[in-house]
């Protein structure tokens, strides 16, 4: 095959001189990419995606000091809440360390707000508990990995807006609905049952079962633990309240109760061992422990996206060796189902939300956290980790204890992993039952029905999507209780938005007969066009006089857009009005809604666009405009159709 030299290389145009020069569109093609390639390339973007470099060359030694101790402040807390949220999702507790380990590091770099710790939490665990159950650890892994990688795609693609579909009181329903189901399965563990079942739906009714095999010495010391962990919660305020004490008012003496305040969750751990161990000490055994914890750190490996488990009914009864199947990529995908949306929307919920409610009523990058909170959760499945988000209770404690940049968290990551490597056979001795006092005393408060009164004060309707949403989550399922919970509030606004309230007023002109004038108060879309098209009989077939002529005026002031459906509505309308013998006009049409409402209405209606300081016009229109005036200032002769 031969080529020509036109094949090769493209014929360029000439001027007089014979030098080649570039076409117009060519170079108006050349000159956009090079606008999009300056605007994209950025010091600011880098900065903005890279939130490390915004703060890295003006950090001080004094900057690393309050990190420090905010860092090793906030670890306090986030290794006995990582060992509960792992008994939490049905995993060794140790995938609770790793994730609390693991993530802090990737937002010390990518974060960017500085009071925020990510991690696991309580509705985190809650969801991957239901996928722990189908496939142990592997699951929660890869469910890890596929959360962070939705969430990665979503903080680039700027899809943080489907988040604001998921309303005030939706959420408040599915956290409250998380708090109890976690509550209630933590109270199991309190009492010292042992029965299958994790929701609220198994829980709750197992209790009352099983109730004679309540252990009496770990609910005694799993409700006492609770009554000591609240009087830790709320050392602080008890100080304020005790004024006549004057040592409480001295600067040194505030700071060590906040610590231990701040603290309580490990105080909580450490005395429970103390308690346990001296009773293994003398030989005696009451209380269900929580075992043996792998030490050290994990291992750096791929998520297992195919991996062999045992089967647990092997078809062949006489083998000795255990059966074994091959779980694929596909039937992981299949069994995690909604969880690949559920987790990373709840996941992006919680990282937003928090981000905002730290960042002091500054802007808050939502697209930055969704980006940093998908990098973690990516990271953290290369060292077998939990789906992770913002903690607000640790993030709290990081705000209080003075950290200055987000490097803070990686002191925390480095203090949890020196615990992975050196204390794991200490936690040996924790008793079940005071992760389980923690886990209630720490989640109680995600419990909203403070939110209830100010909905029944305001807008009562609200208290469906709420109510609909704690129920759906609480007694079937949380992943499912979400979305109908957001069906239903968007259904309710929908059906608020299809309630037009089109007012009209009729007056008679001496020589011109009756004009009627309507006012339509919102845009016309499909689900309003029958109580519109009723408001537009009303007017029609009412007359003051039926021997007058009748001219029908449509204020559309208040219009903006309108729909094909309510096109056709309209056009049938005119039709009918012009067998009639009926004059109609459209008045206050701006030129956006005047061509859409002529590529389906005839083009020799009458519309009378909205007018300007600078636009004239005939008599008759300005008295039309005269009267559409009356109609906002004459609200005792306007009726409603």
């Amino acid at each position: 095959m031969v080529l020509k030299n036109d094949d090769i290389c493209p014929h360029l145009e000439t001027d007089d001189n014979g030098i080649d020069v570039e076409s117009e569109s060519e170079q108006g093609n050349n000159s956009q990419v090079r606008q999009w390639i300056r605007d994209s390339c950025t010091t600011g973007l880098l900065k903005r995606r890279l939130p490390f470099l915004q703060w890295a060359p003006t950090y001080t030694f004094r900057s690393i000091f309050h990190d420090c101790i905010a860092g090793f402040t906030v670890a306090l807390t986030a290794i006995p809440q990582g060992i509960a949220y792992g008994a939490v999702a049905g995993l060794p507790v140790e995938y609770g360390l790793y994730t609390a380990f693991a993530g802090p590091f990737v937002y010390a770099l990518l974060g960017s707000v500085r009071q925020i710790t990510v991690g696991p939490t309580a509705v985190m665990a809650i969801m991957t508990h239901e996928y722990a159950v189908k496939g142990g650890a592997p699951y929660a892994i890869v469910l890890s990995f596929l959360a962070g990688c939705i969430e990665l795609m979503a903080g680039l693609l700027n899809l943080g807006w489907i988040m604001d579909f998921i309303s005030g009181p939706v959420i408040s329903g599915f956290c409250s609905a998380a708090a109890a189901t976690v509550i209630t399965a933590q109270f199991k563990t309190l009492l010292g049952l042992k029965f299958p079942g994790s929701s609220f739906a198994k829980v709750f009714p197992g209790i009352f079962t099983n109730w004679k095999d309540i252990s009496l010495w770990d609910t005694v010391l799993g409700f006492s633990f609770m009554l000591f962990l609240l009087l830790l919660k709320n050392l602080t305020h008890m100080r304020k309240t005790c004024t006549t004490w004057s040592c409480l008012r001295n600067r040194h003496v505030s700071k060590a109760i906040w610590f231990v305040s701040t603290c309580r969750n490990a105080l909580a751990v450490l005395l429970g061992c103390v308690i346990a161990y001296s009773f293994e000490l003398y030989g005696y055994h009451p209380f269900n422990l929580t075992g043996e914890i792998k030490s050290g750190v994990p291992s750096f490996h791929l998520p297992p996206l195919n991996f062999e488990r045992p089967i647990s009914n092997s078809s062949v009864s006489n083998s000795t060796e255990p059966g074994f199947e091959l779980v694929t990529f596909d039937t992981i995908l299949s069994d995690l189902g909604m969880g690949l949306v559920m987790v990373p929307m709840i996941a992006i919920l919680e990282q937003v939300a928090i981000a905002k409610a730290f960042s002091n009523g500054g802007k808050t990058d939502s697209t930055q956290e969704m980006i940093a909170v998908g990098m973690g959760s990516i990271f953290c499945s290369f060292f077998g980790c939990l789906p992770l988000t913002a903690s607000f209770s640790r993030s709290s404690v990081m705000s209080a204890s003075g950290g200055k940049t987000q490097f803070a968290n990686f002191f925390n990551g480095f203090v949890i992993l020196i615990a992975l490597s050196f204390l794991m056979p200490t936690f040996y001795y924790i008793p079940k039952s005071v992760l389980g006092a923690v886990i209630i005393v720490a989640v109680y408060s995600m419990v909203e029905f403070d939110e209830i009164l100010p909905m029944w004060r305001g807008r009562r309707i609200e208290l469906i999507p709420f109510g609909t949403t704690f129920f759906f989550c609480l007694l079937i399922n949380i992943e499912y209780g979400i979305l109908i919970g957001a069906l239903v509030h968007l259904l309710l606004l929908a059906h608020e938005a299809t309630r037009t309230k089109s007012s009209y007023i009729r007056y008679k002109k001496q020589g011109v007969g009756e004009r009627i004038i309507l006012r339509a108060d919102r845009n016309l879309y499909f689900p309003s066009v029958e109580r519109f098209r009723l408001a537009l009989g009303k007017i029609s077939s009412e007359s003051i006089d039926d021997s007058t002529p009748k001219t029908i005026i449509i204020d559309m002031s208040r219009v903006s857009e309108i729909d094909h459906t309510s096109l056709k509505m309209l056009k049938a309308m005119l039709s009918s009005w012009e067998k009639g013998g009926e004059r109609y006009s459209f008045v206050n049409v701006s030129a956006n809604l005047e061509k859409n409402m002529l590529s389906v209405l005839p083009a020799g209606i009458n519309i009378l666009r909205a007018t300007t300081d600078t636009d004239t016009g005939d008599s008759e229109d300005m008295e039309e405009a005269g009267a559409l005036l009356a109609v906002s200032v004459a609200g005792k002769d306007t009726q409603h159709a």
